[in-house]
């Protein structure tokens, strides 16, 4: 039986999430006799902050979502599982009465709103636990004394340049079960959380395997998830990452899902006596075999060994990024030999050679179709020059339009927009416009 909200959750497969997205999902589930939704209070420019709960169990779990504005993967998530819960699927029949599951959805609206990671008052929610000057993080405090969580999951999004240890992969989904003081101690609570991640990467990786990490426990007393921990719930950081040809991050969020049922269909099995005290300490064993979760070791897009040709020549490769996440722009990251750098996407260039590209002056109207930017860049023009009237551009593509010209054209420049051409022979064989890889057919 599908739940009434379920006809809602395709909007939500979209690259950013702002209030007034959730708001028809939060009005539906109002009217939902299993669902109570509470208004927790609002946010510093007076956007709602709401509260919805689940079942009426004596375990409590707590989880919220987008801390940062700009971090929606798992506030998409949050309304599968309760899509999930209420429709009575995937093994989850009688968790009413075992769980009280209540779901922040999104902490940080007006971050949202904007689309940042801080809040309308330009401070970092998720670095306020000791301070407190956030409205929205003392309601998330408030709740967490006032609910007295035995798990609590604080779900994030991640840098898409995150990689699984070393292994070339992004890092779909990352876990911290985080440390409540410096010396990272482990108590009864914090076992529990490693526990359950392992137990969760168990349910995962079938479906994402060698992308699943474990994020650094260094321990941060401004962070929400260590001040949680120290309070004694079973606090786990899920991190919501990249995965190739996925830029709605749609394979994570439905990782999350995944997760989070594994991790209350164990605790229910544990509640009933159906696992052991070796399996748990087996589980929280193996929590230290999940790969690390590697800073800044992947690209958007990495072409291999490339020729560059001249007085000089060499080879290398190179790495391509974006600005920001949600931009537009992509550059030039890195050239060289790039070690362990991967990418989401990459390109064996060994036989080709670097071609900077001419420039097209415009004499006339001009309109750019796709199979007329071909045209051009086969004919290895990157760039046009001229009044912009007198550009069309009709493709898919961004163009270059009246930019400087490099100096010397026999390099890449670091940090400059990712626009070039690649040849074999003195035929174009593949571009690079603005970090977008296109073949280009004989």
């Amino acid at each position: 039986m599908a739940s009434v909200i379920r006809p809602l959750l395709s909007q939500l497969n979209r690259s950013h999430i702002r209030h007034f997205d959730i708001q028809p999902l939060i009005e539906t589930l109002s009217h939902e006799q299993a669902i109570h939704v509470y208004h927790e209070g609002n946010s510093f420019e007076g956007r709602s902050i709401k509260r919805i709960r689940f079942g009426h169990g004596p375990i409590t779990i707590l989880a919220w979502t987008q801390m940062h504005g700009n971090e929606a993967t798992a506030t998409a998530s949050v309304f599968d599982l309760l899509d999930i819960l209420l429709a009575n699927e995937q093994g989850t029949e009688g968790f009413g009465s075992l769980f009280t599951i209540d779901i922040v959805p999104m902490l940080n609206p007006d971050g949202a709103e904007r689309c940042i990671r801080h809040n309308a008052q330009a401070i970092d929610i998720n670095r306020d636990a000791m301070a407190q000057q956030t409205l929205e993080g003392r309601i998330l405090l408030r709740l967490v004394d006032e609910l007295s969580p035995k798990v609590a999951f604080n779900l994030h999004d991640q840098s898409p340049y995150y990689q699984c240890g070393t292994n070339g992969n992004p890092s779909t989904i990352a876990f911290l079960a985080p440390a409540f003081d410096v010396d990272k101690s482990i108590d009864e609570s914090r076992a529990l959380a490693m526990t359950l991640i392992s137990k969760m990467r168990q349910a995962i990786a079938p479906h994402i395997p060698e992308c699943i990490a474990r994020y650094d426990d260094t321990f941060s007393p401004r962070s929400f998830g260590d001040r949680i921990a120290g309070k004694g719930a079973a606090t786990i950081l899920i991190e919501s990452g990249a995965a190739r040809n996925d830029p709605n991050r749609q394979i994570a969020r439905k990782m999350n899902v995944v997760g989070m049922l594994s991790a209350l269909e164990f605790l229910a099995a544990k509640e009933n006596g159906e696992v052991s005290e070796k399996e748990c300490d087996q589980l929280k064993d193996s929590y230290w075999e999940i790969p690390e979760n590697t800073s800044e070791t992947l690209s958007s897009l990495v072409i291999r060994d490339l020729h560059f040709v001249g007085q000089h020549s060499y080879k290398a490769s190179v790495s391509i990024k974006q600005t920001a996440r949600y931009s537009n722009a992509f550059f030039i990251d890195a050239v060289g030999d790039l070690g362990v750098q991967a990418g989401l996407e990459e390109f064996d260039a060994s036989e080709l050679s670097f071609e900077p590209g001419k420039v097209h002056t415009l004499q006339a109207p001009t309109i750019l179709t796709n199979d007329s930017y071909h045209e051009w860049l086969k004919q290895g023009v990157i760039q046009f020059q001229g009044e912009i009237h007198n550009m069309d551009n009709q493709s898919d593509y961004p163009v270059l339009l009246n930019q400087p010209i490099p100096a010397d054209p026999r390099a890449l420049i670091l940090q400059q927009p990712a626009y070039f051409l690649m040849k074999k022979g003195s035929q174009i064989k593949a571009a690079v416009i603005n970090g977008r890889l296109i073949r280009l057919e004989d």
